[in-house]
């Protein structure tokens, strides 16, 4: 069985991150989002992937590299197909129906998942469900408190056929929103215009008008990645999660530091003594925490450098960045290779890559 992941444009989310490496491989609580996405594919039985994405000024390096390496590792076909300009996510699919349908010789459902989108991945269940009501397409719906910044569903309760879609309403409509997740059947290429950008908000509304799209509702946790702020929250998930489902992945005190709450440490990192870590923090590769520093709510990317009796809270460090002793940062996202001086402090600093700091942040500022 294949599946899809719309990658859309590779770098154009998450900034300053992405100006380092594209989004599917920022690492996610010491994983990269692609590794995490293609794990919960081939645990739901997928063989075959194919990641849409568009990228005009030539393919990173590494990204090729991390495709191949994650197919070794994952024992999954990767195929790629790539949009010479911006077709629309919809129109993305369309442009790879040869490669989900074997060139019309395939006819079986496939799984479609969004790459800004991380959840618990109810994905064999979804499968079931479309096979079960047999519609062209089943969307997997989540609720919301803020419902009119996504696409809206209203569906029967009783049957879980959608009855409306309505892509970001002004006024109430319902709090049950697209995930980003979906099954399809081939069929829908038929409601797909080749060679001109499509989006799916164009598709669903017309698939649940003729009584073609059906739902299924999301009881795990879910995240957009659009912002560091809701990058942080999903990492606040995961980690809960990981702490029923996978315990061992997760840090426990230890004689020299102590953790409270959930908290991943990667196994080169190193960790002073004295040092008060969590709740939510991951601590990446490399990473060298000195004494008597103190770390909340905070993600710290490859070889970060953090200096004796420093504060971070609520934070995501970019890879190779250093921050000087005894200095407080909160509230602040760093590029690569941001280096702060001791005694420094930080208050909601945007920092973009290779920048140097010797001076307080008392208020919200990007440093450019």
């Amino acid at each position: 069985m294949k599946a899809v992941v719309l990658v859309g444009g590779l770098s154009t989310q998450l900034r300053p991150l992405t100006l380092t490496v594209p989004l599917p491989l920022l690492q996610f609580c010491n994983q990269t989002l692609l590794s995490h996405q293609l794990q919960a594919l081939k645990d739901a039985g997928i063989s075959e992937v194919i990641i849409c994405y568009r990228e005009t000024a030539g393919v990173p390096k590494m990204w090729e590299e991390a495709i191949s390496q994650l197919e070794q590792e994952l024992r999954i076909r990767i195929t790629c197909s790539r949009e010479e300009r911006e077709m629309g996510t919809a129109g993305a699919l369309k442009l790879a129906e040869p490669l989900i349908t074997d060139g019309g010789a395939n006819d079986a459902p496939f799984i479609v998942v969004n790459a800004d989108v991380l959840c618990s991945y109810p994905l064999r269940d979804l499968l079931r469900v479309h096979v079960k009501h047999g519609r062209q397409g089943t969307v997997l719906t989540t609720r919301t408190d803020t419902p009119s910044e996504y696409g809206v569903v209203v569906s029967d309760e009783r049957t879980g056929r959608v009855l409306h879609f309505v892509e970001k309403p002004e006024t109430y409509v319902s709090e049950l929103i697209n995930a980003g997740v979906y099954a399809f059947s081939p069929s829908i290429f038929s409601l797909i215009r080749a060679d001109c950008a499509v989006s799916m908000n164009e598709v669903l509304p017309r698939m649940a008008q003729d009584e073609q799209l059906h739902s299924m509702l999301l009881t795990g946790y879910w995240v957009k990645l659009r912002t560091p702020l809701s990058f942080m929250e999903a990492v606040h998930a995961h980690l809960e999660i990981s702490r029923f489902m996978s315990p061992g992945q997760l840090t426990s005190s230890v004689d020299g530091y102590t953790t409270k709450g959930n908290v991943m440490v990667h196994p080169t990192a190193k960790i002073g003594r004295g040092c008060v870590l969590g709740p939510s923090v991951v601590i990446g590769p490399k990473c060298v925490v000195e004494d008597g520093v103190r770390l909340e709510d905070v993600t710290l990317l490859e070889g970060v450098t953090v200096r004796s009796h420093a504060l971070v809270k609520n934070s995501l460090i970019g890879w190779s960045s250093v921050i000087g002793r005894w200095c407080y940062v909160i509230g602040s996202v760093f590029g690569e290779s941001v280096s702060v001086k001791d005694t420094i402090l930080l208050n909601g600093a945007t920092v973009l890559p290779h920048k140097e700091l010797r001076g307080n942040i008392r208020n919200p500022e990007i440093v450019i």
